[in-house]
């Protein structure tokens, strides 16, 4: 069955609308990853505190997001 089929199916015979579910499940992700920001702000002060405030990190991590070059 292809999607629309399905998500008619759901509203029809269950009553349930997969679309508004799907929003506030990623609402509810999106504001649960919002509260650990500050949790994980503070762990990475005090790793860099501990290292003595420089961390040198790999090439594959500080090229991220990058374009491949030609």
């Amino acid at each position: 069955m292809d999607r629309g089929r399905l998500k008619y199916l759901f509203k029809e015979v269950l009553g349930v609308d997969v679309d508004a579910i799907a929003r506030q499940v990623t609402a509810s992700l999106a504001v649960e990853r919002a509260k650990q920001v500050p949790e994980h702000s503070r762990e990475w002060t005090r790793y860099m505190e501990e290292k003595g405030g420089l961390v040198l990190l790999p090439k594959n991590v500080t090229d991220v997001g990058k374009r491949p070059r030609p």
